[in-house]
């Protein structure tokens, strides 16, 4: 029970973050010059981060809306684990650029 109110809990925290850190990203994007190559690299980071995190834990909910069975729920835990790491150092390596522009 304490888990499932961790995770919608997690799931309305980060809904706020994606708000401020897409705000930050378009000022960043958009108002900044080139000194600040870091803090975009850091934003888009943690925009990265973040917005997978919460997708996933998104799909993971759906998915368990279908009633999986204890073994189930292991296997698609570590399968959404596998694809968000992936997906984040897939995102990484086309971040990485930006630092080394400096």
């Amino acid at each position: 029970m304490l888990r499932s109110v961790l995770f919608w809990l997690s799931q309305r925290v980060t809904a706020v973050l994606l708000i401020v850190l897409l705000g930050l990203h378009l000022w960043a994007s958009n108002f900044t010059t080139d000194w600040v190559t870091l803090f975009k690299a850091v934003i888009d980071m943690s925009l990265l981060a973040l917005v997978l995190f919460h997708g996933l834990t998104g799909v993971r909910t759906v998915v368990l809306d279908f009633g999986l069975s204890q073994q189930g729920r292991q296997f698609l835990s570590l399968t959404l684990i596998i694809v968000g790491i992936a997906a984040l150092i897939s995102g990484a390596y086309g971040i990485w650029p930006l630092l080394l522009a400096q």
